[in-house]
Formats: structure tokens, sequence, C-alpha cells
């Protein structure tokens, strides 16, 4: 499935932000009509503020069991991060309130979310959501730019091990695992500026990953980048991987 991502980057009580994004998925429902539900996301129930000066209270609180609006196909409705998980059959259309990357990240995850609209509370907040997938701004229609695509050998890399690992668990498993300290061992000591920001956005945005398991990698990278140290993964023979991955890109 293709999801479609938006955002407004806009800042602190923005609330006719809440409107241009209601409307705005008004009309992805009128064009795909396998829209059910719109679903504001909250951190809290009581995170509402934005809502509750558009609307009355009392709607407000109809939101939370589900209300529609007229001239507006699907049902609208509130959630928290506590309470909504992943629908399975594509349908909804998420509008996440104040959030930042890491939640909104993981609702990217869920197979039944048609569509993202992501308004930050503060935008620097959103950056690792928004360079990743390069999301279209709904009042410019712009759409900013991504982090760049690592080294080709680390891209040869990332492809061999995302070939290799089983995709519903990352590296999880300790074969899994080993490969990947290795891998990341190889990386780090012959290639420069290896950046797990630019390698996880890579792996997610181009090969596939889960976000939390994408993240798993990041991790290792990082703890080599601050001079720290993990404990698994060979030691021995690393350049022949990287002679290996550059025979790959000749």
């Amino acid at each position: 499935m293709d999801k479609k991502r938006y955002y407004i980057n806009t800042r602190g009580n923005d609330d006719e932000a809440y409107r241009e994004a209601m409307q705005f998925a008004c009309q992805l429902a009128e064009d795909d009509l396998d829209i059910k539900r719109v679903v504001l996301l909250a951190h809290t129930k009581s995170n509402t503020g934005w809502l509750e000066r558009l609307y009355d209270g009392d709607t407000v609180k109809k939101l939370f069991n589900g209300l529609n609006f007229k001239d507006c196909n699907p049902v609208f409705i509130i959630k928290t991060k506590k309470t909504y998980n992943d629908p399975y059959d594509p349908q909804d259309v998420v509008i996440t309130m104040g959030l930042d990357a890491k939640d909104v990240m993981k609702v990217d995850d869920f197979y039944g979310v048609k569509a993202i609209i992501a308004i930050p509370w503060l935008p620097e907040q959103l950056d690792k959501w928004v360079q990743t997938w390069a999301p279209t701004d709904i009042r410019t229609k712009e759409r900013p730019d991504t982090y760049p695509l690592p080294d080709p050998i680390v891209q040869e890399a990332m492809k061999e091990l995302t070939s290799s690992v089983n995709m519903t668990t990352g590296i999880h498993h300790p074969s899994d695992e080993r490969q990947a300290k290795t891998y990341i061992r190889a990386l780090h000591k012959y290639t420069d500026g290896l950046d797990g920001d630019v390698v996880s956005a890579y792996m997610v945005r181009e090969l596939g990953w889960d976000t939390e398991h994408a993240k798993d990698v990041k991790k290792l990278i990082d703890t080599l980048n601050e001079g720290r140290y993990f404990q698994g993964g060979d030691k021995t023979y690393l350049k022949n991987h990287i002679k290996r991955w550059k025979e790959k890109i000749k």
C-alpha cells in the first residue's frame, strides 16, 4: 500500500491547522472511498485543547466515541497513543496532534493507516519523520528535502542485510544480530561518515524496514560513533565484506 504523508509546518497553538487538516482529510476520503475513519491522535485524553477551541465541549466529548460531520463521509474519532492500535484493514487517515517524530513514525508503520497528516507542537520535533519521508505541506504544497542516501557501499551492505534477516523481527534473532553487528563494525572501520539517522532513514524509506527495527541498527552505529563498544559480531576479516560490497557496485 502506498501510504500518503502530509504535514503542516507550524508551531504552537495553531488552531486553524486542525481545521485545515480535518478538511483536507475529507478531501482525501472523497478521492478514496476505502477511507472509513479520520483518527485525531492525541498524547492523552486531556491534550485536545485545539479541538475544544474549534468546537464546543459537547462536540469534543462526542468525538471520543466517533462523530460524523456534515458533507464528510468518514467518521471522526479521537484516539490517544495508549488507545490507538493498527486497524490492519487499510481505512484510516490519522491527524497527529502535537506528537513528535518517534510517535508519528510508530503510527507510520501501521498497515491500516492510509494517510498521515502530522501537526507538530514544535516543527523541529518532527524532523526525523519529515527528513525520512518528505511529506507534503498541505498549506504550501511543497516537500522538504529528505536525508541524503548513504554511501553506495553502505547501501549495498544494508540491502544484503535486508535479504538475510527476518523482516518481521528485525535483528532480534541471534544470527541476524550477529550479522548486523559484523556489518556495522566493517562499515564503521572502513567507510567515512557512517550516520545512524541517514542509514536508518534509508532502511525505512527504501528497503521497507519497520521504524523500530531500523532503530536497532541505528543504535549500533551510534554506539561506535560515540566511542563506545558493543558485544557480539565478528571482529576479523571485516575488509572481506567491504571488498564484496565494492564488487557489487562496480
